[in-house]
Formats: C-alpha cells, structure tokens, sequence
C-alpha cells in the first residue's frame, strides 16, 4: 500500500538496477501531471526527497535528465486526463513527443496504470547480458496526489521464444496502445512498444514472496465489443476495496459463494448505494477523517466525471480485491473501480493478480485477508450512512452540458499551424467545433500564462517567441450556473509549421550567457549530485563568468581531462549540448572561442587514445 507521502515510490519504478541502463519505459495513466512527467527524468538520475517546486527550481538540470531520458519515456494518457500546468514553463514543449493521447474503444475512460521498462547492460557490463524487464501495476495516476494507492511490481529476463500465459494479457495490451491513439504513433515508437509487448510475453514475473509464481494480468476493455469480467467467483470471503463504487459492479462480487464480505469505499459513494445492495455486505468502513489529506485526487470513472478534472477528492484511491477460497487466497491488484464501467469493459483497465496461503484465522502465518486488516483497520472507521439531498436539475443540466462540449472539443478537427512572422512566431489554432450554448470555452497555449487566454472563436492566434511554441493547447470550459465546477483540460494537437530548431531555442533561453553555461557544464561533468553545492555557492563566485576558473577550483581543462579519463561516456552530452549551441551566432556567444578551443583540445586528445 502507498500511503500519500510516498509520492516519490512510483518514480522508483524506472530507475536502472546496478549493471543496467533504460533501454525504453512505457507508462499508462489515466490523468497526467505535465509537471511530474518533467521531474521524472531527472528521478531516474538523482535521488531527493525536494517538491516539485525545488525540482523544478534549476531548468538546466532537469534539461539535461529530458535530454538523458531522450525519446526512452513514453507515457499513453486517456485523452482527457492532460492536466492544466500550474506554471507556464517552455520546458513543457520537450515532452510533446513523449504523451500520446489515447481513446478508449469501448467508449469509457482509458483507465490503467501500468509501468513497464526494459533495461538492457550499462556500456561497461558485458553485452550479452539478458535484458530485464519491469513491470508495475498500479492504482496511482502519473500525478502529484496525496492519496492511498497501490501497487505490485515485478522484474525478470525473457526467456526463449515461447509466451507466458500469465503475461499474454500484458503483451496485448501494450501491443494495442498505438491502436487508442488520437494522434498517429512514430513507425520507431510504434516498434519500439512492439518489442518490448513481445518481452513482456516472454517473461515469466514473479510474484512477491509467499506467493506463487508468475503474476497473472489481466487487461479489460480492449475492444469495441464489450466483454464482462469479474475477479474468481467461487470464493467464500471477499474483501473490497475502491474509491468508486456503483450498485451494478458490487452486484458482480456479491455472485460469489460466500456471505463474508467486507467493503471499503468513499463514504460520498456509498451514500448513493442501495440499501439492499449494501446489506449484502457484512461490513462496511471507510477511511478515518485522519487519514484524508489534501483534495488533490481526480475522480475516476468516466461515468462519474460530472466536473472533469478540476474536482479533485482526497484519501482512498487504491483498487483491489481479495478472495479467499479454500486454503488459498488471491489478490487482485489495479485500476478497476467497482463499478459498471471497469467491469462491463467499457473502460480500458489493467489488474494484476496473486495467489497464495491464506493462512490460520488471525495468525500471520499467511497472506489472507486477515492478516491485511490487521494493519489497515488501524485507517478506517465503521461507515454511517447520510441521506443525500437530490441535486438541482439546474446543476445536472449543466454538468450535462459541460460534458457535451468537452466531447466537442474532443471529436473535433483543431489543430495547431505555426508561422513565422519577423522576430517571432504566429500560432494560430483552427478548425471546426460545434457545441452547446450557454457554454463559454476559453483557450491558450500551455507555454504562456492563462491571462493570455481567449474565447474559442477560431481562428485564434498568439504572436510568440520560438521557444514558446507548443501543440499542448489547455482549454477551459464555464457553464454560469453556480455549484458547477469547470472543466479544464490539454489537448496534444496535431501541429505543423514547428520549426526544427524549436528545442534548440528552448534549450538557449535557458543557458543564455556564459555563466549559466558553466553552471550546466558542471552539472554534465560533476553530475547531479555535486550540482546541489555547486548551486548553493554559486553567488558567492565571481559574477563575471570567467570560465577560466575552473569547476571545484580546477581549470577546466582539467576537469574535461578528468572526466574524459574515468567517464568519458559523461562527455557525450557535453559534446551534442556544445555542437547544438556552435549552430548560432547567438550560441557561439553563450560558448565562446577560448572555451571552444578548450573542448576542441580534449576531443582531439580523446580521438588520439581511441586510434592507439
């Protein structure tokens, strides 16, 4: 169980073992921080226990790790789940190739949470090391939420040619992502997802300790016809767990053979239950006031997205299922909420499960449910139920009609053209959308602040630097009726007239002189670490930027030495940052002459070596 400080697990989940490097790492998420997708790389590299904003604080740090990271991260986001950033950062237009919004087919959410990651031998290791593979299945979103969640992982080399049965499900999943996409899929990102679906369908993972191997998945809502699914159903006690829950889905466990059942859920969502669906249930609790945290979660279901992803509820968020039948017991684990839209396949979910012994009633002996509560019921308290008050028909309406034109937005033709236009560039979003009335929609690249926003009369165009073009375009949808929460989502539009040379202007705005150069070339040469003191003291140094004082006191050229003699691998994102900015007249002043002698002298120096 992730408890909501463990914000900081998930980002565990893609760092390389000892002996390997990230070879390419797939996630699937149902709602996505723009802001945390930034932060993961720079996880992978270093180690902090600092917030967003603390991450985030030096651009030219987390350049470098978005540089590392590459094209290796890729993330599959229902395409309405894109959050709104919190800050207008031209950083964010470095992920552009990374997020793919997908569909769900069967006309729900696209809903799971699954991590998965191959990594293959560090270029020192020997290179017929096997490739390892890394799975996660999780009931946390891509997000910064302060939530209780879930998660199981696993890792292991594929084995032969011949497919796991426990891992089919997995390797269909990942091989039907590019299928969901709103946006056509890269013909090398398309393989890319192919070959490690085909990975993931030659390895066997194993489960945690006490319990029998492999992990079984199992992947719901992949196509358009609609098929049920329901965890084992010839138990005699169940545990349930979830934030969401309708009369439809609890009706599904209730088929099992037993009468001990034990639900744990939102008390907001009980409410709305059923007396007789819950009298089915012999206990039923939710999670203690205590326990709730901050409202940063966002609401699940698509059939329960009445205000999108501006209303965000706190504490429980974790899906599973537990069920024990004979000496045993199995444990689903996931993003399936209790409900009709997880379990009648019109979400697109992933659940994971394992089996093993239940144990002796009240021991610890085992794995059963027991066991489980004994450290879980010390969060909850027994549920009480209140009466609901009918909302206003007013509201529902226009709940209904925010919907309607989010969906619009969604099956609409917009795209984003760019131009240029003098010293800067016109962005220009076009297209047609029909949506209701009473509605107003306001519009704005996410790279410029939301006081630059306009009504969505198209066309609609910004006059803006090249580094702050972007095909993310956030909207937000008002209906004036009180008590109605807006809906504000990105889009990820198709885009063309983006300048090739966009990431380098990007890259320049933020090493714009000098100094800020040497600071981000001790950062590539001392690593990330070492950045954290150098920063600390950096306006104690000499304001003038004289680059002849070297990094720790040395002359650069030692360091460029020192460096190339026990990592040269670290120099080469020295060498493409160095190249990138010699392209302009404006980067040869941020790396001037001298210094470009300097490297020169180094790479020469290292041609000599190699050719000896």
């Amino acid at each position: 169980m992730l408890s909501p400080d463990s914000r900081t697990v998930a980002f565990e989940l893609i760092r390389a073992p000892a002996g390997y490097r990230l070879d390419f790492a797939l996630l699937t998420t149902y709602t996505l921080d723009l802001e945390a997708l930034l932060v993961l790389p720079l996880s992978m590299l270093a180690r902090t226990d600092g917030g967003i904003e603390e991450l985030l604080a030096n651009p030219l740090r987390l350049h470098q790790a978005l540089q590392n990271a590459g094209d290796r991260v890729h993330v599959f986001v229902d395409e309405t789940g894109i959050a709104i950033p919190h800050k207008a950062r031209r950083m964010h237009a470095l992920l552009e190739s990374s997020v793919h919004a997908v569909r769900a087919p069967g006309g729900g959410a696209f809903h799971p949470k699954v991590w998965v990651a191959r990594f293959t031998a560090a270029d020192d290791e020997p290179n017929d090391r096997p490739p390892l593979i890394r799975v996660a299945v999780l009931s946390r979103n891509l997000t910064f939420d302060h939530t209780w969640d879930v998660a199981v992982a696993s890792e292991a080399s594929p084995r032969g040619q011949r497919r796991v049965g426990a891992s089919r499900p997995l390797d269909t999943f990942l091989a039907n992502l590019p299928r969901m996409a709103t946006i056509s899929i890269d013909q090398d990102i398309e393989t890319r997802v192919q070959k490690l679906a085909d990975d993931a369908a030659r390895t066997r993972f194993p489960a945690p300790d006490g319990f029998e191997d492999p992990i079984e998945f199992h992947a719901l809502g992949l196509s358009r016809r609609r098929r049920s699914w329901s965890p084992l159903a010839s138990g005699y006690r169940t545990l349930a767990i979830a934030p969401f829950v309708n009369n439809t889905g609890l009706k599904t466990l209730i088929k099992s053979d037993g009468t001990d059942r034990i639900l744990v859920s939102r008390p907001e969502e009980l409410d709305k239950l059923h007396e007789g669906v819950l009298a089915e249930w012999s206990d039923v609790f939710v999670l203690s006031d205590s326990t709730q945290g901050e409202p940063e979660d966002v609401i699940a279901d698509k059939e329960k997205r009445q205000d999108g992803a501006a209303h965000r509820p706190a504490g429980l968020h974790a899906k599973m299922i537990a069920v024990e039948h004979g000496w045993d017991v199995t444990w689903y684990v996931g993003s399936a909420n209790l409900t009709s839209a997880a379990f009648a396949g019109s979400n697109v979910e992933m659940m994971a499960s394992i089996t093993g012994r239940k144990g002796r009633k009240g021991g610890f002996s085992g794995h059963g449910i027991d066991r489980f509560l004994e450290g879980f019921m010390k969060l909850c308290k027994q549920y009480r139920r209140e009466e609901q008050k009918p909302e206003d028909d007013v509201v529902v309406k226009a709940r209904a009609r925010l919907e309607e034109a989010r969906d619009a937005l969604l099956n609409g033709d917009l795209q984003v053209t760019c131009v240029s236009a003098g010293d800067n560039w016109s962005l220009t979003l076009d297209g047609e959308v029909k949506r209701p009335s009473n509605i107003d929609i306001s519009v704005w690249p996410i790279s410029v602040v939301e006081d630059q926003a306009g009504p969505l009369n198209l066309p609609l165009r910004w006059t803006l630097p090249i580094a702050r073009l972007t095909a993310f375009i956030a909207f937000r949808l008002s209906a004036p009726v009180r008590d109605v929460d807006d809906i504000r989502m990105t889009m990820r539009l198709p885009a063309t007239g983006i300048p090739e040379d966009r990431m380098h202007h990007v890259l320049s705005s933020l090493i714009d002189d000098p100094q800020k150069f040497l600071q981000f070339l001790c950062l590539l040469l001392g690593g990330l670490d070492s950045t954290v003191g150098w920063a600390r003291d950096a306006d104690q140094r000499n304001e003038s930027g004289n680059w002849r004082v070297g990094l720790g006191g040395d002359t650069l050229l030692e360091d460029l030495v020192r460096t190339a003699a026990r990592d040269p691998g670290r120099l080469k994102p020295v060498r493409r940052l160095i190249v990138d900015l010699r392209k302009t007249e404006e980067g040869r002043r941020i790396v001037p002459h001298d210094l470009f002698k300097v490297w020169t002298a180094v790479e020469e120096a290292l041609e000599e070596v190699s050719g000896s």
